[in-house]
C-alpha cells in the first residue's frame, strides 16, 4: 500500500478494520505522513490509534504522564489540542 491509498483508506468510513490497521502501519512509518494523517488514524479507535499515538510521541516528544501503557493518549480532540499549544503562534 502507498501512502497516497493509506490516506485514501483511513478516511475511508466503509473501510475494514483490517484495511485501517494496514494504513495505520503505513502511515506510521513514513516520514512522508503528516500529522493530520496521525490524528485520523486516531479516530479509528483501537490499534490503528495506538499506532498513530506512538509515532505522535515520537514526532513531537511529548512526554508521558508515566511508563504505563495506560498513560497513551489516544484521543484526537486532547493531541490537536496539545498541538495547538506546541505549535509557535
Amino acid at each position: 500500500m502507498t501512502t497516497e491509498e493509506a490516506r485514501e483508506t483511513i478516511r475511508d468510513d466503509a473501510a475494514s478494520f483490517s484495511a485501517w490497521v494496514t494504513a495505520a502501519g503505513v502511515l506510521t512509518s513514513t516520514e512522508e505522513s503528516t500529522l493530520e494523517d496521525l490524528l485520523l488514524c486516531l479516530d479509528r479507535k483501537g490499534l490503528p490509534a495506538e499506532m498513530a499515538a506512538t509515532t505522535l510521541y515520537v514526532r513531537t516528544k511529548r512526554p508521558l504522564k508515566d511508563n504505563s501503557p495506560l498513560s497513551l493518549v489516544v484521543d484526537s480532540q486532547n493531541w490537536q489540542e496539545y498541538l495547538q499549544k506546541a505549535r509557535p503562534q
